[in-house]
């Protein structure tokens, strides 16, 4: 069994990139995607690891984007590291890091400071600061309770700290997939259904196909039987590949890597992920 879909320490998980790898040894997996958030910072570790311990490292990234349907999640797996895509992740982390001493600055406003260096320390060296972080290091200096009420009284949207972070666009995410040698994927559909129909959500399936989408995650921790026979139909009918995985953050999700509510994720979705690669 595989798991396409984990985070490290170059993002916000708490599993260095060695140790992720480490673990999906543990756990018996023979692959492990490294999907960070807006990052491949991860890469060179995780693959220096898979080669020593026997475990297959799929190199990925999770972009966040947002365009007139909403804010959605894509993976993108083996894209050129050297392309254009890449090099725009650069500019998004700068942009980022001004928006942390922002939020920085507005939590001191409210009574609530932060030391940044400390914050620094909780995500590591060569991590990207998010909220996780600072919701960390808010709960460590007796601001809040737990780090739900972080997020539920200031980092969330709306919250008095909460600054939107600079996203590129779906369609700049699967062009840029594409041209960058990639697959792209489309990760856990938030199904909002109070909000969103069926309906809605495969127009916007509909669209992401028109712009290049390679697949869709038929596999993932939260899927009930109807979200996942969903995914599947739509991957289907769509000539998209399944893809999948756990969404694994270490400490900061209750969930186990390699697996699915619905079980584990089998090891012909990379076969078949890696058949598309050669046929682009």
């Amino acid at each position: 069994m595989i798991d396409l879909h984990a985070h490290s320490t170059a993002s916000d998980g708490t599993f260095s990139p060695e140790e992720l790898v480490a673990h999906a040894q543990e756990q018996g997996l023979s692959a492990v995607g490294i999907t960070d958030h807006d990052t491949i910072g991860g890469w060179d570790e995780a693959m220096e690891a898979g080669r020593r311990l026997g475990v297959e490292v799929v190199p990925g990234v999770e972009f966040s984007v947002e365009d007139e349907n909403g804010r959605f999640h894509l993976l993108g797996y083996y894209v050129d590291r050297q392309s254009h895509l890449v090099s725009q992740l650069a500019q998004l982390q700068h942009e980022r890091a001004a928006r942390n001493e922002k939020m920085y600055a507005r939590l001191a406003e409210i009574g609530k400071p932060l030391d940044p260096a400390r914050v620094r320390e909780i995500a590591g060296p060569d991590a990207q600061i998010g909220r996780p972080h600072i919701a960390q290091a808010m709960l460590e200096a007796g601001h809040v309770a737990t780090l739900q009420e972080a997020f539920d009284k200031y980092l969330a949207s709306g919250g008095p700290a909460y600054l939107p972070k600079k996203v590129l666009t779906a369609q700049q995410v699967i062009e840029g997939i594409r041209e960058a040698g990639g697959i792209s994927v489309w990760a856990h559909p938030p199904f909002d259904r109070g909000k969103r129909s069926w309906d809605d959500y495969e127009a916007i399936m509909r669209r992401f196909v028109e712009l290049g989408l390679r697949g869709v995650e038929t596999y993932y921790w939260t899927y009930n039987a109807e979200e996942a026979a969903h995914m599947r139909a739509w991957a289907k009918r769509y000539n998209l590949l399944e893809s999948g995985g756990s969404d694994f953050h270490g400490a900061r999700k209750p969930n186990q890597l390699g697996t699915t509510q619905l079980g584990p994720v089998p090891d012909d979705v990379l076969t078949a992920l890696k058949a598309r690669i050669k046929v682009l």
